[in-house]
Protein backbone atom coordinates (compact mmCIF):
# COMPACT_ATOMS: atom_id res chain seq x y z
CA UNK A 1 0.00 0.00 0.00
CA UNK A 2 2.91 2.41 0.46
CA UNK A 3 4.49 1.59 -2.18
CA UNK A 4 1.37 2.29 -4.57
CA UNK A 5 0.92 6.08 -2.41
CA UNK A 6 4.23 6.74 -2.89
CA UNK A 7 4.59 5.96 -6.94
CA UNK A 8 0.77 8.23 -7.01
CA UNK A 9 2.93 11.22 -5.37
CA UNK A 10 6.16 10.62 -7.56
CA UNK A 11 3.75 10.63 -10.18
CA UNK A 12 1.90 13.70 -9.46
CA UNK A 13 5.08 15.57 -8.80
CA UNK A 14 6.53 14.66 -11.97
CA UNK A 15 3.67 16.11 -14.06
CA UNK A 16 3.61 19.33 -12.10
CA UNK A 17 6.88 19.94 -12.73
CA UNK A 18 6.97 19.37 -16.36
CA UNK A 19 9.00 22.02 -18.58
CA UNK A 20 6.76 25.04 -19.68
CA UNK A 21 5.24 24.62 -23.17
CA UNK A 22 7.12 26.74 -25.97
CA UNK A 23 6.26 29.83 -26.62
CA UNK A 24 5.10 30.75 -30.43
CA UNK A 25 6.99 33.81 -31.96
CA UNK A 26 4.74 35.73 -31.55
CA UNK A 27 4.40 35.79 -27.73
CA UNK A 28 8.14 35.49 -27.76
CA UNK A 29 8.28 38.80 -29.88
CA UNK A 30 4.87 40.69 -27.40
CA UNK A 31 6.99 39.25 -24.08
CA UNK A 32 10.61 40.77 -25.40
CA UNK A 33 8.90 43.59 -26.71
CA UNK A 34 7.36 44.51 -23.08
CA UNK A 35 10.71 43.90 -21.88
CA UNK A 36 12.32 46.62 -23.91
CA UNK A 37 9.53 49.58 -23.17
CA UNK A 38 9.66 48.84 -19.51
CA UNK A 39 13.66 49.08 -19.62
CA UNK A 40 13.54 52.62 -21.82
CA UNK A 41 14.02 55.45 -19.15
CA UNK A 42 11.41 58.68 -18.72
CA UNK A 43 11.05 60.81 -21.41
CA UNK A 44 10.09 63.23 -18.46
CA UNK A 45 11.78 66.73 -18.76
CA UNK A 46 12.12 68.38 -15.47
CA UNK A 47 10.80 72.24 -15.55
CA UNK A 48 13.81 75.27 -15.49
CA UNK A 49 13.50 78.56 -14.89
CA UNK A 50 13.96 80.75 -17.76
CA UNK A 51 17.48 82.51 -17.04
CA UNK A 52 15.66 85.84 -18.62
CA UNK A 53 12.64 85.46 -15.74
CA UNK A 54 12.42 88.20 -13.18
CA UNK A 55 12.59 87.13 -9.62
CA UNK A 56 9.72 88.50 -7.54
CA UNK A 57 9.62 89.72 -4.13
CA UNK A 58 7.31 86.56 -2.68
CA UNK A 59 9.78 84.27 -4.35
CA UNK A 60 8.14 83.68 -7.34
CA UNK A 61 9.21 84.54 -11.03
CA UNK A 62 7.84 86.51 -13.59
CA UNK A 63 8.58 85.46 -17.76
CA UNK A 64 6.70 86.05 -20.84
CA UNK A 65 7.04 83.66 -23.96
CA UNK A 66 7.34 84.34 -27.49
CA UNK A 67 3.93 84.21 -27.55
CA UNK A 68 3.27 86.71 -25.23
CA UNK A 69 1.92 84.79 -22.49
CA UNK A 70 2.75 85.16 -18.83
CA UNK A 71 3.77 82.36 -16.73
CA UNK A 72 4.97 82.47 -12.67
CA UNK A 73 7.84 79.89 -11.33
CA UNK A 74 7.73 78.57 -8.28
CA UNK A 75 10.78 76.72 -6.65
CA UNK A 76 9.07 73.88 -4.18
CA UNK A 77 10.57 71.15 -2.53
CA UNK A 78 9.31 68.70 -4.99
CA UNK A 79 11.22 71.08 -7.94
CA UNK A 80 10.20 73.92 -9.82
CA UNK A 81 6.93 74.46 -10.59
CA UNK A 82 5.27 76.35 -13.38
CA UNK A 83 1.76 78.12 -13.86
CA UNK A 84 -0.17 80.42 -16.08
CA UNK A 85 0.47 84.21 -14.74
CA UNK A 86 -3.61 84.97 -14.38
CA UNK A 87 -4.84 87.92 -12.29
CA UNK A 88 -7.85 86.22 -11.46
CA UNK A 89 -6.71 83.40 -10.03
CA UNK A 90 -5.06 85.27 -7.35
CA UNK A 91 -7.71 84.34 -4.97
CA UNK A 92 -9.16 87.63 -3.31
CA UNK A 93 -9.30 90.05 -5.78
CA UNK A 94 -10.20 93.96 -5.65
CA UNK A 95 -12.85 94.16 -8.27
CA UNK A 96 -14.35 91.41 -6.63
CA UNK A 97 -14.68 93.26 -3.42
CA UNK A 98 -18.02 94.81 -1.90
CA UNK A 99 -17.18 98.04 -0.75
CA UNK A 100 -18.97 99.72 2.70
CA UNK A 101 -18.15 102.77 3.82
CA UNK A 102 -17.53 103.10 7.59
CA UNK A 103 -16.99 107.33 8.45
CA UNK A 104 -13.37 107.95 7.84
CA UNK A 105 -13.06 104.84 6.76
CA UNK A 106 -14.10 102.18 4.03
CA UNK A 107 -14.04 98.60 4.83
CA UNK A 108 -13.69 95.96 2.16
CA UNK A 109 -15.03 92.51 2.33
CA UNK A 110 -14.60 89.57 -0.11
CA UNK A 111 -15.93 86.55 -0.47
CA UNK A 112 -13.42 83.50 -0.82
CA UNK A 113 -14.26 79.13 -0.90
CA UNK A 114 -12.48 80.04 2.92
CA UNK A 115 -15.43 82.47 4.04
CA UNK A 116 -15.57 86.37 4.14
CA UNK A 117 -11.95 88.36 3.95
CA UNK A 118 -12.22 91.95 5.55
CA UNK A 119 -10.05 95.02 5.69
CA UNK A 120 -10.30 98.45 6.66
CA UNK A 121 -8.12 101.40 4.72
CA UNK A 122 -8.63 105.24 5.69
CA UNK A 123 -10.54 107.14 3.47
CA UNK A 124 -7.07 109.16 3.01
CA UNK A 125 -4.99 106.40 1.77
CA UNK A 126 -7.34 104.72 -0.81
CA UNK A 127 -5.46 103.69 -4.15
CA UNK A 128 -6.47 105.43 -7.25
CA UNK A 129 -8.17 101.29 -8.14
CA UNK A 130 -9.62 101.14 -4.44
CA UNK A 131 -11.19 104.77 -4.67
CA UNK A 132 -12.79 104.28 -8.09
CA UNK A 133 -14.28 100.94 -6.74
CA UNK A 134 -15.36 102.45 -3.69
CA UNK A 135 -16.66 105.37 -5.97
CA UNK A 136 -18.68 103.04 -8.07
CA UNK A 137 -20.43 100.86 -5.43
CA UNK A 138 -21.06 104.59 -2.94
CA UNK A 139 -21.80 107.09 -5.41
CA UNK A 140 -23.95 109.18 -2.81
CA UNK A 141 -21.35 108.76 -0.46
CA UNK A 142 -18.15 109.84 -2.45
CA UNK A 143 -20.31 112.83 -3.95
CA UNK A 144 -20.13 114.02 -0.31
CA UNK A 145 -16.88 113.77 0.31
Amino acid sequence: MNRVLIIALLAAFGLAAQAPAKMTKKARTAKTAAKTTAAKPSTFKAIEIPKDAVAQPDGTYAWTDKGGKSWVFVRTPFGVMKSAADPSSAGTSIENAKVIDAGDKVRFETKTPFGVISHEKNKADLTDDERKLYESQNPAQAKQN
